[in-house]
């Protein structure tokens, strides 16, 4: 035997061993490879007796026709896509089912222009969900064997329902996961400031989304100034996680600058808002110390960065307004205030100008008896004055003679009258005999004359 021989054989031998342990979901189909590719085997033993060896060409083409033979139906295969690689209309893909973390099985396969136009007709925006790198599929696949290119499956359809069960069920996981560590409703527990002046936006530069958001924020009808800074990231595919993740730390660095974070894109099949399905992106929202906002578009589902995020809007305009409803409730704050103040000042006035007028009647009430009283004391005076002017002269007249005469009674002349003398020393009276002394000279004063002489 030929090395050639030996090594057809032992290639041979080898997928016979792979198509006995094939698992196919066609029993018949099953049956009926495993006898033919035993026939295949004794035909090939009698073959190489008789030729010694077979062509590489030669194996893979038995190989073919057999598989053209057995495996005429297309089958449902569930698997993951490791990697797809779209060029001219087709898509070249590798394909994949993983225990675990470790590959177990691996084809290449393909899914042709002609095949992804019927697919758009039927899935619509759901197929470019489908047809993305670490995705589970469900795909009807017909199995295409070529000697020199080897073993490739042909995709013909795909059930978009068995890859978003699969992502429903990832996406609970996460919810679940991020309830049991109470971090669902962390952010939520943060206050949103009164007006959310300063708005840190996570978006593409090109998303219709924040477009929408600009354009609703800048045309206000209010003309509400608020002051935006865009952080530009990847909003759908495999980068999204790490783009946002990125930006979030960036502005985490500048927190006091924000009043608030808005994380928003421009809708998208429920396939495409999928990568928002992150449990470290909503691990990171959760405990993120800003209150987030997002506005991913979708009408239904929620995704875990909704469920985790402070406040959940259907789209990026609907968050654009309510970031301007808290300037209009500020606005409305400020005119209730207005208008108590005003009420307050109002009631004051009010209640001055009441008190202003009972105290004016009380001094006009007061003044006009005061004047009564006056005029009444005017008139009462007018009336007897002459009379109390004479009475008054009266009895001054009679108080001036009672004085006079108590004056005349208290005068020395009037003593000297009665006998009484005045003793005289230079002209001064002595009332006490010890001013005098032996040698002076004194005067003594009589009713009609006077007597000097000198003490002895």
């Amino acid at each position: 035997m030929t090395a050639k021989a030996v090594i057809t054989e032992l290639a041979l031998d080898h997928f016979f061993t792979k198509i006995k342990d094939l698992s196919c979901p066609l029993d018949s189909n099953y049956h009926i490879i495993f006898t033919n590719f035993s026939y295949i085997r004794q035909s090939f033993t009698v073959h190489r007796t008789v030729m010694q060896t077979y062509t590489l060409y030669e194996l893979n083409e038995y190989l073919r026709r057999v598989l053209a033979l057995n495996m005429r139906d297309a089958v449902w295969i569930s698997c993951e896509i490791s990697t797809i690689k779209p060029s001219g209309g087709h898509y070249y893909m590798e394909l994949v089912e993983k225990d675990g973390d470790e590959i177990v099985a691996q084809s290449n396969a393909v899914l042709w222009k002609n095949q992804h136009k019927k697919l758009v007709g039927k899935l619509g925006f759901e197929l470019p969900g489908l047809l993305r790198e670490g995705i589970q599929i469900l795909a009807k696949v017909r199995v295409h064997f070529h000697e020199k290119f080897g073993l490739k499956l042909h995709i013909e359809d795909l059930d978009a329902a068995y890859t978003l069960g699969q992502m429903e069920l990832k996406r609970r996981e996460i919810i679940t996961r991020l309830k049991r560590e109470g971090l669902l409703r962390r952010n939520a527990e943060i206050p949103l400031s009164r007006v959310l002046q300063r708005v840190a936006v996570i978006s593409s530069a090109q998303a219709a989304g924040w477009k929408d958001f600009e354009e609703h924020i800048a045309y206000n009808p209010s003309d509400y100034r608020v002051d935006i800074q865009l952080f530009t990231a990847r909003m759908q595919g495999k980068f999204l996680e790490s783009d946002v993740l990125k930006q979030l730390a960036k502005i985490e660095k500048r927190n006091r600058s924000f009043d608030v974070v808005v994380i928003i894109r421009g809708g998208g099949s429920r396939l495409d808002l999928s990568w928002f399905d992150s449990y470290e992106l909503g691990r990171r929202i959760a405990k993120f110390p800003l209150p987030v906002l997002t506005g991913i578009g979708h009408e239904t589902d929620e995704t875990v960065t909704d469920l985790v995020a402070h406040s959940a809007l259907k789209t990026p305009t609907a968050v654009a307004q309510k970031i301007l409803n808290t300037f209009l409730e500020f606005d409305d704050h400020l005119n209730i205030i207005q208008n108590n103040i005003y009420n307050n000042i109002f009631n004051k006035i009010q209640t001055e100008t009441h008190r202003l007028d009972t105290l004016t009647r009380q001094l006009e009430y007061k003044a006009k008896n005061n004047i009564q009283q006056a005029a009444q004391m005017l008139e009462f005076i007018q009336t007897h004055l002459s009379r109390l002017a004479a009475m008054r002269l009266n009895e001054a007249e009679k108080h001036l003679a009672h004085l006079e005469h108590t004056c005349h009674i208290l005068s020395p002349e009037f003593a000297l009258q009665r006998g009484f003398s005045i003793t005289l020393k230079d002209g001064k009276p002595i009332d006490d005999v010890k001013r005098l002394k032996k040698g002076d000279e004194i005067e003594t004063r009589l009713n009609n004359g006077s007597v000097k002489s000198k003490v002895s």
